[in-house]
């Protein structure tokens, strides 16, 4: 705009000096007037131009003010064509994402609130019952056996719905597609199992168990995992072992790693009833193993599981990373 405002003065100037002062015969005093014409009129165009644009910078510096103190309201008007423009254009853009993270924060609370809502709820009762039958149990004034065999069965019972509750929570909280929250990561893998492995020999040592070990890896190897997630599949393995599996019997951790996979085996003999007959550890809906053949398939492996007479063994398969 303004090099138009100066082209119109440098045209106004050679139109006053070559077409009106040689009707006055050239006379200099003119010829100085009309350069002062031309001068005084680009003057007066240029004053305005950035008058307006002063105006229009100081609402661009107040609006930029609430901007700053978060008021919801700011949108700033665009006017003219020019860099005072783009950069109201790139501050109301600003505004746009500011409001879009605040309506995200909103909703994220409401729905913190509504998750936790329903976890009370849905872990409260059931606990109140386990609580309420145990204690029928503890403050039983006669020795009535079949009584506390039947509290203890339905205290057993609610504890397992809330555990398939927590399951369900950690598979399905916080996402909107029913797949769960997992935070992939490419580890080391060596040092990663070995010490996954450390801490599932000592909780088993604890338990009473001895554990051999059998690693057969020497080279170093990649693994993209949720360590987390990974980690829950080792505690529900270890709850399983000091649940079902025979304390004087040694339990069997074995790996092996080829070209494209990693493979953790375990072995363990199972407890014997006074009837003889083994306990059952294979996998039914719901279990601790479903659950973990839930986590393994997020990774893209595979767990396989069985049991012949006493022996119960456990397969455990992760892809390896390749960079």
């Amino acid at each position: 705009m303004i090099f138009f405002t100066l082209s119109g003065g440098v045209i106004l100037n050679l139109a006053l000096n070559f077409l009106v002062l040689p009707i006055f015969n050239n006379n200099p005093l003119l010829n100085v007037f009309f350069t002062l014409i031309s001068n005084v009129f680009v003057f007066i165009i240029i004053s305005l131009l950035l008058r307006k644009n002063l105006e229009y910078l100081k609402l661009l510096q107040t609006e930029a003010k609430l901007l700053g103190l978060e008021d919801p309201e700011v949108c700033i008007p665009l006017e003219n064509n020019n860099e005072l423009t783009d950069i109201a254009k790139d501050l109301n853009r600003l505004q746009e994402l500011y409001q879009t993270k605040v309506k995200a924060e909103s909703f994220a609370k409401m729905e913190n609130h509504r998750i936790i809502t329903s976890v009370s709820n849905e872990v409260h009762a059931p606990l109140t019952s386990i609580i309420g039958y145990l204690e029928r149990i503890q403050n039983q004034t006669e020795n009535d056996a079949e009584k506390s065999a039947a509290y203890l069965k339905t205290a057993l019972k609610k504890t397992y719905l809330v555990k398939k509750f927590i399951d369900n929570l950690f598979e399905h909280a916080f996402t909107d597609n029913g797949k769960g929250y997992y935070q992939f990561k490419v580890y080391n893998g060596k040092p990663l199992i070995n010490q996954l492995l450390k801490s599932t020999t000592q909780a088993l040592e604890e338990g009473g168990f001895k554990v051999i070990l059998e690693d057969c890896i020497e080279q170093d190897f990649s693994l993209w995992i949720d360590l987390e997630q990974l980690q829950r599949i080792f505690d529900y393995l270890v709850s399983n072992i000091i649940k079902y599996a025979d304390p004087d019997k040694s339990i069997d951790l074995g790996l092996i790693l080829n070209k494209n996979e990693l493979c953790m085996i375990l072995r363990n003999k199972t407890n014997y009833t006074s009837e003889g007959v083994g306990k059952t550890v294979l996998a039914t809906e719901d279990s601790s193993l479903d659950t973990c053949r839930k986590i393994i398939t997020r990774h893209q492996g595979r767990i396989d599981y069985y049991q012949l007479n006493q022996l119960f063994k456990v397969e455990l398969i992760l892809p390896i990373h390749h960079k």
